[in-house]
């Protein structure tokens, strides 16, 4: 996936759910993460802070499996215009994110197979270290238009 995500000119963000604990503006203990479309996927950029401890000063695994879960959900909304919900979710954790160590977490979707899309995504450092990559099987949303669970653009 390297190389995968370069920005389009206008740096296009996603739709956004107030309330949804990785990407949600409202929810007060949430990550707050914005990820922005680009050519092949979707990226975002993320510091993680002390409230997201596992392990002395290491991240906690359920948060980076939240933000490759969240990447590939956009993934697959991204090519598809449709929403979906994770059926699988295989990750492989590689290094350890450090409390206050910028990442960046990227998806793309791999295939569509109609009932069924497969996607991964990627954490880096700032040095473009692989921390974790994960790959996933998105049912596709039940709701015939993407746009009617569209809640704002952030």
């Amino acid at each position: 996936m390297d190389g995968c995500c370069e920005k389009n000119p206008t740096d296009s963000r996603v739709p956004l759910f107030p309330q949804c604990f990785v990407c949600g503006s409202e929810n007060p203990i949430g990550l707050k993460t914005k990820f922005s479309l680009c050519d092949q996927g979707v990226e975002a950029v993320f510091t993680p802070d002390e409230t997201h401890t596992g392990y002395e000063n290491v991240v906690h695994g359920g948060i980076i499996s939240a933000l490759v879960d969240e990447a590939v959900i956009w993934a697959v909304y991204a090519s598809t215009n449709q929403f979906g919900v994770t059926a699988e979710l295989n990750i492989r954790f590689m290094k350890p994110l450090s409390i206050g160590e910028t990442c960046t977490v990227k998806g793309v979707m791999i295939e569509d197979r109609g009932k069924l899309r497969i996607a991964e995504a990627t954490i880096v450092n700032k040095e473009g270290e692989l921390l974790a990559r994960a790959e996933a099987k998105v049912f596709p949303s039940q709701s015939k238009n993407s746009n009617e669970n569209k809640n704002k653009n952030v």
